[in-house]
Order: structure tokens, then sequence, then C-alpha cells
């Protein structure tokens, strides 16, 4: 081994400009190191210490090692959790910005060395984007961005290496003092059992990293919404008060139903969504979590990770006006859900 894992861990960007052998080295030390670990399909991560969390990334490996480097500030560490989506888009604005190139790419193998260099404290789940091969994902490509840097065959022999990694990481995490993680939302009914998941099963898939609060619900053609009694139910069902998650932006930064739902993206490109910003979650190592209240939220200016107040919509609408907190609709699955029960694939 040449060292290039080391290198990249330094530096998001040390491949650049790299031959094709030196991502396959890095990919082939993760393998390794994932092969002698295997990730449960539920991580169960200690409160020992504070839990830094990202959300979509989407390629933004700036924002991401910004994380990344503020969560390992201290002499010990935090740990650090991503809730998925760290490929594809690649861009901190639209169109594809010259500065940002691959950015997919850099981000993917940065955050996969650290996973495999100190899985104890870096803890990657699974997003939407990185079960393509399993739930279809239309649009930019990882693989896209492979061939912009290296020879279609080289790209082409890359790509199945990469995504081999994602399909290994967990679908979802549970801290000791009550937070549930995940990318996108709670699993469809009789699936409830973090003891029965299997990575093979596309119900429990499409549920854990493609459904939406009802507040966000967009019909994709995959996934269903769920609402606070549904939501509530399954974190009270596996010991959780709060989940943090990302996928839908729309109400990045704003905290749903009294505080039990806190949406995250740490993209530059959905930083104009919900209340705005570059986002990290911080769950302090107390006892129990209650509530979002309980947690710190950081906001990226470009030179530091400033603290930003939470929204809580069950308190003010996004007008600022006062505003209820939702309605606690019916209990069973969402309108998607009820409509078919194996994922199609996604049209939007």
């Amino acid at each position: 081994m040449s060292g290039w894992a080391d290198r990249l861990r330094s530096d998001p960007t040390a491949l650049r400009g790299a031959p094709a052998e030196a991502m396959r080295e890095v990919l082939e030390e993760v393998a390794e190191a994932f092969g002698r670990r295997p990730w449960p399909l539920l991580a169960e991560i200690p409160s020992d210490r504070p839990v830094q969390v990202i959300g979509d990334s989407h390629g933004d490996w700036p924002a991401v090692s910004a994380a990344l480097g503020f969560a390992r500030r201290g002499p010990t560490p935090d740990r650090f959790v991503g809730l998925g989506d760290y490929i594809h888009r690649a861009t901190r604005a639209e169109p594809d910005p010259v500065d940002l190139p691959s950015g997919s790419v850099w981000n993917a193998a940065y955050l996969l060395a650290w996973a495999a260099h100190d899985p104890d404290r870096v803890i990657l789940l699974r997003g939407n984007h990185e079960a393509t091969r399993q739930l279809p994902v239309p649009g930019p490509t990882l693989l896209r961005e492979l061939r912009r840097i290296y020879p279609p065959a080289e790209a082409l022999e890359l790509w199945p290496r990469f995504m081999d990694l994602f399909e290994r990481l967990p679908l979802a995490g549970r801290t000791a003092n009550g937070v549930f993680l995940v990318h996108g939302g709670i699993p469809p009914p009789g699936r409830r059992d973090p003891a029965a998941w299997t990575a093979t099963d596309l119900p429990l898939l499409e549920g854990l990293l493609w459904s939406d609060p009802e507040v966000d619900y967009e019909d994709r053609a995959i996934g269903f919404s769920y609402g606070p009694r549904e939501a509530e139910a399954f974190l009270r069902s596996i010991g959780c008060r709060v989940m943090l998650k990302g996928h839908a932006p729309g109400h990045s930064g704003r905290a749903l139903w009294n505080g039990s739902v806190l949406t995250l993206h740490t993209s530059d490109l959905f930083r104009r969504l919900g209340d705005g910003g570059i986002l990290l979650a911080e769950i302090p190592d107390r006892p129990r979590i209650e509530s979002a209240r309980d947690i710190a939220l950081r906001a990226w200016d470009g030179s530091a990770w400033r603290p930003r107040a939470i929204t809580f919509l069950a308190d003010r609408a996004a007008d600022g006006s006062a505003r209820a907190a939702p309605a606690a609709g019916p209990a069973g699955p969402g309108r998607a859900a009820a409509r078919r029960a194996v994922p199609r694939r996604p049209v939007a």
C-alpha cells in the first residue's frame, strides 16, 4: 500500500489528478476494513461523548470535511454520523460549478476512508442515493462523475466497487440516549422490529431511505408518508424519543411534532431551503434525549460552525405566525404505502 488512504483522510481532494489505481487502492483498504468488522443494519451508538450528525451532503466535500474536522477538534474526538446521500448532484449550486467537478467522488471516498479507519467514531448510514442498485434514482449519477475523472473502462470498474461498499453501510442508527438516526423515516408496518430487518427487504429500504413526514411528502412513486402518531409509536417501540433525518429538505433546520423529528441538510445546494444554512446537529452526552430541544444545531458560515436556533414548527409557522401542533392522523401506512407493497422505480 502506498498510503493513498492516509493522504485522502488529510485532504478530500488528494486523489485529484491521481491514476485510477490510487482510488482502487483506497477502496480495497475500505473493503478489507469493512470485512474485518461488518456493520449491523442498525448501528448502536454509545452516548459516552457528543455525537455530531450531518445530513445530505451530495458531494459537498468542503462542508463535510469542515464538519468532520469540527467533530475531531478536541483531544478526545466526538462521534460523527452521516445520514446518507453522500453522492449525486455533486454541486454547491446549479448548474455544476467549475470548482467542484466530481464532488461526489471525493466526498464518498473521503468519508469511506474515515469510516474504515475509525469505525468506532465515524459511522456512515445509507441514503437512498447509496441504494440505487436496489431502488434506482434517476438523474445525475456517480458513474457519470467517475467518467469525468477516469477513462471509461476504469470508471466502469470503480463504480461497482463504490456501490458494494455503500450497500454494506447500516440502514439506520440508534444512540444509547434515545435518538434514532436515519435518512428518510420509519419502516412500514410489520417491519418495525430491527432484529428482523434484512438487507434485501425492499419495502424496509423504501421506508427507511425514501419515506417522508406527511408535511414534506411528494409523490415520487416510491416511499410513503408518515404522521406524528406513526413516528411516535415507532420511536417508542425502539426506546427512542427523537429522530434525526435528512432526505426531504423543505424543513431543514426545523423540528416537527413537538421536537420529535428534526431534519438536517449539509450541502450548499440546499442551504436556501427550510430555515437555511449548511447544518450540523450535536447530540450531547447526557443520559437521555427527550426532544430536539436537547440537541444543539450549528450552521457553517465558511469559517466556523455557528450556533443556530432550531425552529419548532409546532410553535411557529414559516411566516412567523403562531401554529398549533399538527393533528395526529390515523395509524397505519401512508398513502403511497397503501397503494402498493413493493416499491416501483422512482420518477422524480
